[in-house]
């Protein structure tokens, strides 16, 4: 018969092992794409510097009144050569306060420019450049626009407004305020309603280079406020077909600091890696554990013994009632004799039914030595008083068994094979047939061998 590694017990076990390690490999990858799709990303790299500061103030005055011309001018001074090199031509963009788009103004390929501010007084403003790559230039101070101090009524050039993108904006409270104070290391979302994909949302603190976060959908855009407490800053949102969006001036309140430590992940790679590194990590979790359920299965039934496949007896159970007894070889004595060896036995008052269950035998026995509780003639074997003494030899009984009873009862671990006959029932003539009590003749001492009848290991001579 085939002798197959596992059983299928065993299998199953060791598939349900694999399934349970590839669910929790499952459960990680959900949790490490979910801690990625909150952004913890730098600041760009800027490469230039601007200001509109006055020459004639020792210090920046962080105001400017309705209609006045400021002018701006940048350049790479002491800036490395390792950073983004700008290319014209530049733009700015201007955030406010008193209204929900920001304003991009084209500011040409020199090295100055002049700007007229038209805001109404009141108005707190910020100005960020932009190189034609989209190297930043960084953000400056938080202006505010006061009354213009030679004219009641000044004039000045209107601006264009862009076409408002419809946006969502939410903080773990509920709504986003357009002044509000999100907590540091606490995550806000911005969720486009309109407009077209890439959406690229702008996060602009003041004297500081912007981030910036990109999304190829229409799905909520996370970012964690990686600010410190109090620092002011504008949001912004702009889609591929010009739509712009904005909401400011925000503030960094107080909350925990674990996501301001230096070294975090760029916004380019942030997802690409959580999600990598789940997968990654899943698929390699799900090959090791399975390995590791076949090694321990393999191990676990190659150090179990193996046992013979066992059928069950063909035959059927007979009500009458037996009184056949059979002999006990509790006090079985060995006479020698000329050519052979023959057991004197006593009857013991042990039915064949009542010891049945410890003589026949079981599929579930493992081993043919505690088949029965009997022990064998050579352990309670009498001594022979002889001038050269011969130390007795084990033996095995094979009882045969008629009258609906179990086929064959074996007991083992002998050297020598005794075949008792089995006694009949009574011929269709009435003529008794030989009874089980007569004396079993002891067969020539020959190596012994197990046979199988296709189940029962059965002890007999070749």
């Amino acid at each position: 018969m085939h002798s197959f590694p596992f059983s299928s017990r065993s299998q199953c076990a060791m598939w349900r092992s694999v399934f349970i390690s590839m669910w929790l490999d499952f459960l990680i990858l959900g949790s490490l794409v979910a801690t990625g799709s909150a952004e913890y990303v730098p600041f760009l790299q800027q490469g230039f510097l601007f200001d509109y500061n006055i020459a004639t103030q020792p210090v920046p005055i962080p105001i400017t009144e309705q209609c006045e011309t400021i002018h701006i001018e940048w350049s790479r001074r002491e800036f490395s050569p390792c950073l983004p090199n700008p290319v014209a031509p530049y733009s700015m963009v201007v955030y406010t306060s008193t209204f929900l788009t920001p304003f991009t103004i084209a500011m040409g390929s020199g090295l100055s420019f002049d700007w007229v501010v038209p805001f109404a007084p009141g108005t707190q403003y910020q100005i960020c450049m932009w190189d034609s790559n989209g190297v930043p230039g960084g953000c400056q101070a938080m202006y505010t626009v006061i009354q213009n101090s030679t004219a009641a009524n000044p004039t000045c050039q209107n601006i264009t407004f862009p076409a408002l993108l419809d946006v969502e904006a939410t903080v773990p409270d509920g709504p986003m305020s357009q002044y509000g104070w999100i907590d540091q290391c606490t995550d806000l979302s911005v969720t486009p309603k309109s407009g077209k994909p890439p959406f690229t949302l702008t996060v602009a603190p003041a004297l500081h280079p912007p981030y910036n976060v990109t999304s190829n959908s229409m799905e909520t855009i996370d970012w964690t406020v990686s600010l410190s407490w109090s620092i002011p800053f504008f949001l912004s949102l702009a889609s591929a077909d010009g739509q712009l969006w904005s909401y400011g001036p925000l503030h960094a309140g107080m909350g925990p600091s674990d996501c301001l430590a230096p070294g975090t992940i760029p916004s380019s790679k942030v997802h690409r890696i959580a999600v990598g590194a789940g997968l990654g990590g899943a698929f390699a979790t799900g090959i090791i554990g399975a390995l590791a359920a076949f090694l321990y299965f393999r191990e676990r039934n190659r150090k179990r013994p193996e046992h013979p496949k066992i059928e069950a007896f063909d035959y059927k159970p007979n009500p009458e009632p037996t009184t056949v007894r059979i002999k006990s070889f509790h006090s079985v004595e060995t006479r020698q004799t000329s050519g052979h060896s023959q057991p004197t036995a006593i009857q013991s008052g042990t039915t064949v039914a009542e010891r049945r269950t410890s003589q026949i035998i079981s599929p579930s026995v493992p081993s043919p030595q505690i088949l029965s509780p009997v022990r064998s003639s050579s352990q309670l074997a009498t001594p022979v008083r002889s001038s050269a003494p011969v130390p007795p030899r084990s033996r095995a009984y094979v009882l045969h068994h008629d009258a609906g009873h179990a086929p064959i009862t074996v007991i083992t671990n002998a050297e020598e094979v005794v075949e008792l006959p089995p006694r009949y029932r009574r011929n269709g003539n009435g003529v008794p047939l030989p009874s089980i009590r007569e004396k079993a003749e002891s067969l020539p001492s020959r190596p012994m061998r197990v046979a199988s009848t296709g189940s029962v290991p059965l002890v007999r001579r070749p």
